[in-house]
């Protein structure tokens, strides 16, 4: 059984650059139309590291030289993390000298070597320490709750920096044919963690499984586009949400219009089916993705730090995401303070 531990501080960051659906059908020449996207994605705008030139010029033909053109554009993985790390920690008050591990995911690194959170700690002035990446794709919230509950008491440091993080419209195809430009922004969540201090929200990681035999249902080749197929996802999607839902619930001894919910952020059309399934209140469930597209790991943590401050003492949260692997992972938070 996972140790329960505290997040203080959250944070996120988005890249400057908006792409609008206006922009993806009258510029871009995307194929599909407004009333695809309103019935099939829910999303009607998105964040991307790339300019909205470089877009319409190339419609991101070679992704390596997004990723030359995202350098240049000052905006990648690590000054999204770095932005959202910094935003944590102001929220709760850290300093960087008091964190003693950052463990960060980023799906599709600018750099093979070294580690993500190397990068953002150099940045950040954050000294020595076992500082990782642990990467299980739009799961990592989950994989890293999990890690942090697993950890002997004497293992933690007085905090913890956890950072989701990715640019996936660098490895996102714009040709007219391809649909993925609906679906895909890019941005970064942050996560202060303490067993040692109380913060705003507890957290108890409950679930984290994977199953190799989809590992080629969701994939990103070393130097070419995303790809995914499409209708074997959103149905282990919805049916493993579901499942993690029931389990937390059942779990915690939960009734569904007591607590807020919250999913992986991959479209909003999507997360309603699963609120249908379960006879959820939409109105309790937390989400971004109709105005941030899916970011991957981050979306699910950077709505939960947006709705934050509204949210009260003894309100509680379940949470589900899932990832290429294929995995999947849940638990509950309580706002305590």
């Amino acid at each position: 059984m996972s140790t329960p531990f505290s997040i203080l501080g959250m944070g996120w960051a988005l890249p400057k650059t908006v792409i609008d659906n206006d922009f993806l059908h009258k510029e871009v020449g995307l194929k599909k139309g407004p009333e695809w996207v309103k019935s099939r994605l829910g999303i009607y705008e998105r964040r991307s590291v790339l300019s909205r030139e470089y877009i319409l010029k190339t419609k991101n033909k070679d992704p390596m030289q997004a990723i030359v053109h995202a350098r240049a554009n000052g905006e990648t993985p690590v000054t999204l993390a770095v932005k959202a790390a910094q935003k944590a920690m102001a929220h709760c008050g850290v300093k960087p000298e008091q964190i003693g591990l950052v463990v960060c995911n980023c799906d599709l690194p600018f750099d093979l070597v070294p580690a993500t959170a190397d990068y953002v700690a150099k940045a950040l002035g954050i000294a020595s320490g076992p500082h990782i990446d642990m990467n299980t794709a739009c799961s990592s919230f989950a994989r890293h709750m999990l890690y942090l509950g697993d950890l002997r008491d004497s293992a933690w440091p007085e905090f913890v920096l956890t950072i989701q993080t990715s640019c996936y419209t660098t490895r996102t195809d714009y040709s007219a044919d391809c649909f993925d430009g609906y679906i895909w922004g890019d941005g970064a969540a942050a996560q202060i963690c303490s067993l040692k201090h109380p913060g705003r929200l507890r957290v108890e990681p409950l679930v984290f499984a994977s199953d190799p035999k989809g590992a080629e249902d969701v994939k990103v080749d070393a130097t070419r586009h995303f790809w995914q197929d499409g209708g074997k996802i959103r149905e282990f999607s919805i049916r493993k949400t579901v499942e993690m839902f029931e389990a937390v619930a059942a779990a915690k001894h939960l009734f569904a219009e007591e607590v807020y919910t919250v999913t992986h952020q991959a479209n909003a059309v999507m997360m309603d089916s699963i609120l249908g399934h379960l006879h959820l209140p939409k109105e309790r469930h937390i989400h971004n993705v109709e105005v941030q597209g899916n970011i991957a790991a981050a979306g699910m943590p950077s709505a939960v730090a947006q709705r934050l401050d509204a949210l009260k003492k003894g309100d509680q949260i379940v949470y589900a995401v899932l990832g290429a692997g294929l995995a999947w992972g849940g638990g509950y938070m309580e706002v305590t303070g």
